[in-house]
């Protein structure tokens, strides 16, 4: 007669024999999304802060004037309402703010909350799609032979096209690499679908359609990306020593004051205090 502890501990077994061809799991990563291939390809040493040591930096006002802006275009066209209606947009901002406990007070907050009312109205002059069929779309893509899968959020889907809509500052003349290997992740679910990234300003507006030949080319580049990530992660199943081979830039611009504190209070190898 077989004990139960004998299946148990088969089951142990056969888990760690998966863990160990599975790199991910060893660390902890259950997926991958265009913005963790992104940081891996362009600042290896944040997606280390990020996903193997948990490190978080605070919300910035910026980054919630575009989710309250985007939050009011879909309400736009589920209430089929003629333009996007500020205050919501409005309390969707401040809602955003107060969850990530920025200051009422704090000036780019206030600067940001006035500007909402011009991103509003270009979109709502400009932003012309039609025929809405979802909005902030999961998708879910796997490849032979990498053990996770990679998850996108896809802002807007119409009947033949997606659209990830993006509110700045200052209007950029072409879309960068990383908005490129975004919209070809999410060619991969939607491959019949023209990929249009779509910039915002309080005084301009631009819609970006990737080609063909660039999306599969940044395909082909995602698919690379996440098999040496993978192969990164099995040098080693301390972190700690896989953080001692790659070191941050502390002077980059993405690094802010905040994030380095924290990395270094977690990441024993990064200390610079």
């Amino acid at each position: 007669m077989i004990s139960p502890d004998h299946h148990l501990n088969e089951e142990r077994r056969i888990e760690v024999t998966m863990n160990r061809n599975n790199p991910f799991a060893i660390h902890g990563i259950t997926h991958l999304s265009h913005s963790s291939i992104n940081t891996w390809l362009t600042d290896p040493a944040r997606f280390i802060a990020d996903k193997l040591f948990g490190v978080r930096d605070k919300g910035s006002a910026s980054m919630h004037r575009g989710t309250a802006t985007e939050f009011g275009l879909s309400q736009k066209y589920t209430d089929e309402a003629w333009e996007i209606d500020l205050e919501v947009v409005g309390t969707k901002f401040e809602q955003l703010c107060q969850d990530d406990l920025i200051d009422v007070d704090d000036e780019r907050r206030i600067k940001e909350k006035e500007n909402l009312k011009e991103y509003c109205n270009i979109l709502n002059k400009h932003f012309d799609f039609q025929n809405m069929v979802d909005y902030q779309k999961k998708i879910e893509i796997t490849f032979d032979d990498l053990p996770v899968p990679l998850i996108g959020y896809i802002d807007f889907v119409f009947e033949d096209t997606i659209i990830d809509l993006k509110t700045t500052g200052r209007m950029p003349s072409k879309p960068t690499d990383a908005n490129k290997r975004q919209m070809a992740l999410y060619h991969m679910a939607y491959p019949e679908h023209q990929c249009n990234v779509v910039y915002a300003s309080p005084k301009a507006y631009q819609t970006f359609l990737i080609d063909y030949e660039e999306i599969k080319y940044h395909q082909r580049q995602i698919k690379s990306v996440a098999f040496g990530l993978m192969k990164f992660l099995a040098i080693s199943d301390d972190k700690e020593e896989l953080a001692s081979i790659i070191h941050p830039n502390y002077d980059s611009w993405t690094w802010s004051d905040y994030y380095k504190e924290q990395s270094s209070k977690k990441i024993k190898q990064w200390s610079y205090k």
